[in-house]
């Protein structure tokens, strides 16, 4: 049968332990001898603790300080080459080779809804430059990221060189068609204004092409002559560079073709300026 009660050995081994714990807590209240243990574990705990946190959690909280301050200074750079960009752009027009407007009051800062802006700011979200190497058609795509978002078809897109082209399909990203896409042509004219022609895209990076009849056209037309806008048609502006002739080939008696090279590339940076009225 299972016993009900304590043996009298164990009853022994009972009154042992409880006479121990007894002496030992009157040693403890005598002597304070195991406050020192205490003080040991309790700075041992402490130790622990902070060599744990130092090596652990403190590099991981610095790290992420680390990243938030790469990620706001990275940020402000972007703004500040936006900024920079911007500052071209409103050069580009106002400068003595290149009267948009003749008032240059007009011109003020895009992004400010305050100020009456002549063109939007956008930048590019596609463009592959490898389609000057292999196609004929050359187009990109921008997105509008000033306040003014009027945007309409045929209305002049331009970098801080020159005209790259015009807008040809508003969506959710504006097709812009650059002046080198075969199926494009821009009127053009020599600074005399003795010599006029539409030259279409070269289907190359850079360059355009002017077909003329050298028995109608008498102007001399020799390397390194320069060409303008002459305004004929009424999209892009008059009297804006456009490039200089880089070759001319006598294709027959009545045509000669001139390579002209473009000053400004589509390549050369992501900011864009679209013109809004002329």
């Amino acid at each position: 049968m299972a016993r009900i009660s304590p043996t009298p050995s164990q009853k022994i081994l009972y009154l042992l332990c409880i006479f121990i714990g007894v002496g030992i807590l009157y040693i403890d209240y005598k002597t304070d001898y195991f406050q020192k243990i205490k003080h040991n574990y309790k700075s041992f705990v402490i130790s622990t603790s902070y060599t744990l946190k130092n090596y652990t959690i403190e590099p991981i909280k610095k790290n992420i300080r680390r990243f938030k301050t790469r990620k706001t200074l990275f940020k402000e750079n972007e703004n500040l080459k936006k900024a920079l960009d911007a500052s071209y752009l409103n050069n580009y027009l106002i400068s003595r080779e290149n009267k948009f407007y003749k008032d240059e009051n007009i011109i003020k800062y895009p992004f400010d809804d305050n100020k009456l802006g002549k063109y939007s700011l956008a930048q590019v979200k596609d463009l592959d430059p490898n389609i000057f190497n292999c196609c004929d058609k050359h187009r990109m795509y921008i997105e509008i990221i000033s306040n003014n978002k009027q945007i309409e078809k045929e209305n002049v897109v331009f970098n801080s060189s020159g005209i790259i082209g015009q807008i040809s399909n508003v969506g959710k990203y504006i097709e812009v068609i650059l002046l080198t896409d075969i199926s494009h042509s821009i009127p053009i004219k020599s600074v005399s204004e003795e010599f006029f022609c539409n030259a279409r895209g070269g289907g190359k990076a850079n360059v355009i092409i002017c077909s003329f009849n050298p028995l109608v056209w008498k102007e001399e037309i020799t390397l390194n002559k320069k060409f303008y806008t002459s305004g004929l048609g009424g999209v892009y502006p008059e009297d804006i560079k456009i490039g200089s002739a880089v070759n001319i080939e006598d294709i027959s008696a009545t045509r000669k073709d001139i390579e002209i090279k473009l000053l400004a590339d589509p390549l050369e940076s992501n900011l864009f300026g679209v013109l809004l009225d002329q």
